[in-house]
């Protein structure tokens, strides 16, 4: 898993150990993972939500943003992140933070990561005076 532990940290790689639970009667598995890790991604949704709250609210340049968030700072692309335009659609398509609603059509780069960071943050169950920590915890519990 890749990306900060705690707001103020720089990016990291982490393992993590997964579990998998197989039915007995029908042979179906299932894999449980801690709280924060999200479905299909290589980061953390908390490094995922503290991007999108970096693009959106603090407009941080993305290549500062893949700087604090990544772990790795080669990259095919020195100047920008892809990444965080995939996020940002597959949060559009439901496919990650499934309670984020999509972002109007004619919405900005900025604008949906900003939509999407609010709404993060307000899910975090504690009220932080850090934004970075209220987003982390937020993305944490919609994963």
């Amino acid at each position: 898993m890749r990306g900060p532990l705690a707001a103020g940290e720089r990016g990291g790689l982490v393992t993590i150990e997964a579990r998998r639970y197989r039915c007995r009667r029908c042979n179906a598995t299932i894999t449980v993972v801690p709280r924060g890790v999200a479905a299909r991604r290589h980061f953390a949704a908390t490094a995922i939500g503290l991007a999108l709250l970096l693009v959106g609210t603090a407009g941080a340049a993305l290549i500062e943003v893949r700087r604090r968030v990544s772990p790795w700072s080669a990259s095919f692309d020195a100047d920008s992140w892809a990444t965080v335009r995939r996020w940002l659609c597959a949060i559009d398509q439901k496919r990650l933070f499934p309670s984020v609603r999509p972002s109007p059509l004619a919405s900005s780069l900025r604008q949906r990561a900003e939509r999407a960071a609010m709404t993060l943050v307000a899910m975090a169950p504690f009220a932080a005076d850090v934004p970075e920590a209220a987003v982390m915890a937020g993305a944490a519990r919609a994963a």
